[in-house]
């Protein structure tokens, strides 16, 4: 009875610390995306195809006790516009999104783990924002509100009233997610399956099988990680942000190997013709310096951000890469170094219920571009965001959408959300890929993968 009497006490003490100092909460939430080519797409490859059909169950587990934290986020997601005769396990797919311990005392603190930072005050834009990789796998994560993943770091911070300090250390380098596999509706905007290789000698042109070789990553070594440092201050007239980050680009720079066949004539190699093509790549270092600002004024803030990334790897052109590994016989170069500066300047205003957000975004890149895969030194852009939330907010109509100004080719994406209940949500958006009068450019490339989309999504 005793040994009752004190386990009930101990188990009432235990709550009741629990309740006071610490606790754990469990949320997450269950979303549904179908999407249809557009009718204007191609219409024997796009046109009325299903080609978003993701199911995902995101799970979320934030722990608590007195000034240490815990935190894990992971999803199961579903692909069923990627399974192929009845395999589902093709479709299924198992991400850690976050997972990381902390510890906050009054004016330092330190987070150890696999966590997510999202950079400067640019919205849907990065300039700064280069810490976490970008997600580029499907068409459902490059058009999601959030399409960055997470790196494995430590992170040290130091606060004060009017200030923060945080530093990172990243082990671990992690490359953004591309869309390299077989049947992946975005690999040909990688790597094209086929490439035209001209004979000038022989007035013929071969088409070349291309193939996917190996993407080398850096060494897994102390020396290789990656540093970034942010510095804030809040002020009564404005905020200010500087950044610093050295570390490796997120996305491989490509190397272009010509396979030849057996020769023509036995004993001259050189009558050997190609038969087809490799790619493979490698990541480089890269350094960037930046500052965000924001500014109230009145009803609306002007926000202000810049990067400046110091000799820079940019892609040599495939051509000029093949031309002279044929004329040397040997590795060459892949990438030139150019000095290379970003900047936004942008604008937030919420008159009656409306909120609507207009940036301008640059990108200056210095130097001779003879034999860069980039052919504009100056690319510039402009974005829009409208949203409105009505029936007691319940009904929310948004716009979104990006011109590029060197192409005039866009991406626009109008949506409603309609609420049933706190939990429920239902919605119908549509993702537009405009190309420009004389060339795709960016986001015209995309042009036949424009989708009518519908989602819910359920929330505990």
């Amino acid at each position: 009875m005793k040994k009752i009497i004190l386990l009930t006490l101990l188990g009432v003490l235990a709550t009741s610390l629990l309740t006071a100092e610490g606790g754990a909460q469990f949320s997450g939430d269950i979303e549904t995306l179908w999407g249809v080519g557009a009718p204007w797409t191609d219409s024997d490859k796009a046109a009325g195809r299903l080609n978003l059909g993701t199911t995902n169950f995101t799970g979320k587990l934030d722990a608590y006790y007195g000034n240490s934290s815990a935190y894990a986020e992971a999803t199961i997601s579903y692909d069923a516009a990627n399974t192929e005769g009845g395999n589902l396990s093709r479709g299924l797919n198992l991400s850690l999104g976050e997972l990381w311990v902390d510890y906050t005392d009054s004016i330092w603190g330190v987070r150890i783990g696999r966590q997510k930072a999202a950079w400067g005050k640019a919205d849907g834009i990065d300039i700064t924002n280069v810490l976490c990789p970008s997600d580029m796998s499907s068409l459902a994560a490059m058009t999601s509100d959030d399409s960055k993943l997470a790196i494995d770091a430590i992170r040290f911070s130091i606060s004060g009233n009017q200030f923060t300090a945080d530093a990172y250390w990243i082990p671990f380098f992690t490359p953004a997610a591309l869309p390299l596999e077989e049947g992946n509706s975005l690999r040909k905007f990688v790597v094209p399956s086929s490439v035209d290789f001209p004979l000038p000698a022989m007035n013929k042109i071969l088409k070349l099988p291309v193939t996917i070789g190996k993407l080398e990553k850096p060494e897994l070594a102390i020396w290789n990680g990656e540093y970034g440092l942010r510095l804030s201050g809040y002020f009564s007239a404005f905020d200010l942000s500087l950044y610093g980050f050295y570390g490796w680009e997120d996305t491989p720079l490509l190397d272009y190997t010509v396979a030849l066949g057996e020769p023509a004539i036995p004993g001259n190699p050189a009558s050997a013709m190609p038969k087809g093509l490799t790619v493979s790549g490698k990541y480089k270092q890269m350094a960037m310096l930046g500052a965000d600002a924001a500014l109230p004024i009145g009803e609306t803030v002007l926000r202000l951000e810049t990067a400046f990334f110091p000799q820079r790897h940019f892609q040599k052109a495939a051509d000029k890469i093949i031309q002279e590994k044929m004329k040397t016989n040997s590795e060459v170069e892949l990438s030139e170094k150019r000095n290379q500066l970003s900047a936004l300047a942008g604008i937030d205003w919420m008159p009656s219920g409306w909120t609507m957000t207009a940036q301008y975004y640059c990108d200056v890149l210095f130097g001779q571009l003879d034999t860069l895969e980039r052919k504009d030194a100056y690319m510039h852009g402009a974005t829009l965001s409208l949203s409105k939330s009505l029936v007691n907010e319940t009904l929310e109509l948004s716009f979104s959408g990006l011109l590029g100004f060197n192409d005039f080719d866009s991406m626009l994406s109008p949506s409603v959300k309609y609420s049933i209940s706190d939990q429920i949500n239902i919605g119908l958006k549509a993702f537009i890929f405009i190309p420009g009068p004389d060339k795709d450019g960016k986001y015209g490339a995309y042009k036949d993968l424009s989708s009518l989309c519908l989602n819910a999504k359920f929330s505990f």
